[in-house]
Formats: C-alpha cells, sequence, structure tokens
C-alpha cells in the first residue's frame, strides 16, 4: 500500500470515528510523520469506544498518562486500588464462548477483559485487600480449568505481584508479557507463570547467545543435548523440582528407587556429570535451560 492511500484510509479511519470529514490541504511534515500523526488522532479518537479499548491502548503505550484523564473520568476508573493483571496465552485461537465465560469471573464493575490479539487475553481485577500467593494461585486455575473444560482450550497464564497505583499498567503489562515468553521457553510444561518468581529464568534470558553457546560447549554441547529423550528429560525436572531426592522423586514419577539410580547412572555416563551432586545439578539444570533457550530463539 503506498503511502497516499495509507492517508486515505486513516482519514476514513478518523471520520468515521468522529463524524468529522477530515482533509489534509497543507502540512510541513513528511508523508511518513503525517501517517504517523494520523495513526495518533485514530488511536486517540477509537479509545473512546469502551473501558476495554481504553485499557489496551493505555497499557501498551499507545495511550500516554497525560492524554488518559478524560478517559479515566469517563469511564469511572479508580486510579488508585488494588489490581492484578493477568495475562492469559491460548494454545489456538480462542472463540467468543472464551471471552464470554472468563466475562463471567469479573464480578466487579471496575473489572476489565481485553482482548490484545486471536490468542491473548488481558484480565484487570480489583481487590479489596493484597491476595496472598495462594488465592492468586486459586484464581489462575480457575480460569485455566474453566476454559479447558467449558470451552475446551487450554490456555497458560501469567501474572507478577499486585500493584496499587494506576500509572504501573503499563510496565506490569510489559513484565507478564515478558513472562509468558520466558515461562514457555523454560519451563514450557507448567501453565502458571509467576514474573516475580522467574528469578534464574528472567536472568538467563537476557544472556547474548553467542554466551549460551560458550557455556554449553564447555560443558554438555548441543549435540549431545539434542539426542537426551524426553523420558530422561523429564525425570531430570522431576529430580530438580524435588530437592535432588531419590525417594520424593521416584515416588512422583511412579518408578522403583533402583531404576531412577540406573538412569541418572546412565546420565551420567553419557554427560560425565553426576546430579546427585550439588555441583554437577547445577551445571546440568543450567544447560538444560540454556539449551531450551537455543531451541526457543531458533
Amino acid at each position: 500500500m503506498d503511502l497516499e492511500t495509507k492517508k486515505l484510509k486513516l482519514l476514513e479511519q478518523l471520520n468515521k470515528a468522529t463524524g468529522i470529514n477530515f482533509d489534509i490541504t497543507d502540512s510541513s511534515l513528511s508523508d511518513e510523520e503525517t501517517i504517523n500523526k494520523l495513526k495518533e488522532m485514530v488511536v486517540r479518537f477509537n479509545v473512546l469506544d469502551s473501558k476495554s479499548s481504553f485499557y489496551r491502548a493505555f497499557v501498551t503505550r499507545e495511550l500516554a498518562y497525560s492524554d488518559a484523564a478524560a478517559y479515566i473520568h469517563r469511564f469511572h476508573i479508580k486510579e488508585d486500588a488494588i489490581r492484578m493483571l493477568f495475562y492469559l496465552e491460548s494454545q489456538q485461537d480462542y472463540t467468543k464462548e472464551a471471552v464470554s465465560l472468563l466475562k463471567s469471573l469479573l464480578p466487579d464493575s471496575q473489572d476489565a477483559l481485553i482482548e490484545i490479539d486471536s490468542s491473548h487475553i488481558l484480565l484487570i481485577l480489583h481487590f479489596e485487600k493484597y491476595p496472598n500467593p495462594d488465592e492468586i494461585n486459586q484464581y489462575c486455575h480457575e480460569f485455566l480449568d474453566m476454559l479447558e473444560s467449558e470451552a475446551f482450550i487450554s490456555f497458560k497464564v501469567s501474572y507478577d505481584v499486585p500493584i496499587h497505583k494506576f500509572t504501573d499498567l503499563p510496565k506490569c503489562y510489559k513484565d507478564i508479557v515478558m513472562g509468558m515468553h520466558i515461562g514457555n521457553t523454560f519451563r514450557s510444561t507448567d501453565k502458571v507463570y509467576s514474573y516475580s518468581v522467574l528469578g534464574l529464568g528472567r536472568l538467563l534470558y537476557n544472556v547474548p547467545l553467542p554466551e549460551v553457546e560458550i557455556y554449553l560447549n564447555s560443558h554438555i554441547n548441543v549435540d549431545t543435548l539434542s539426542h537426551l529423550d524426553e523420558e530422561t528429560l523429564n525425570l531430570l525436572e522431576s529430580f530438580f523440582d524435588n530437592d535432588l531426592s531419590l525417594a520424593e522423586t521416584s515416588r512422583k514419577m511412579f518408578i522403583h528407587r533402583n531404576t531412577l539410580i540406573y538412569r541418572l547412572d546412565k546420565f551420567a555416563d553419557l554427560t560425565g556429570y553426576d546430579v546427585r551432586k550439588f555441583s554437577d545439578a547445577i551445571t546440568v539444570k543450567l544447560s538444560l535451560m540454556l539449551y531450551n533457550y537455543i531451541r526457543a530463539t531458533s
């Protein structure tokens, strides 16, 4: 689409949003600058449509706080309130039924559901008092269980700690979107990600790929890791999750203790690392996380 056509399209959107016929007769701006200004105007007029569209523009930083006051007043939004943001990602395009089901879980008129795109939904929930971690976890599983059982769609959810200031919404949104990326990279089998407890993943996510490759080649190379079967990978993750306990891991994995020891010995023979030793376990854990990072970015 050429620049002139883009301008005409944007002018049409402005006309539709305001009922006023706009025309450009003179401008000191370049064509690209004019288009960018028109886009800003379209966004600002369109956010008047609903509270959800206003929230969407604000959390994605399309609308600055300095321009938000009129809409905050119009939609009766409390600036100082205890809020939590939940970022849901579907494994396929979600349906209208999924949206309706989620809306049924938003009893407070201040709450909002924002459709980010065809596979991502943002929920903004308000609380009378700060929820504890158990309550937050319960909310997350309530969302996911209902969507899977009634809308037959599998979702994941990421969240961060509650916030109090309205101006913190854009940063919180940015963090939980990043939390979803980090969770999918390093904990892909999980369905709930808390940004504040993804500490190691957040650290490794910012390591440059060349440094990742150097580390792996110095310890367990990519070729070796790529040949590990899913059963071995699941066993190692369970062993780490259960604090290197043979008894607890064998119980959770429903395998005999001697079978677990045999498989760990086999892994040690292959890689030279015995994960029953704390220092070796750290090396293997980091290597597996970095390997997942490479696979996610390739």
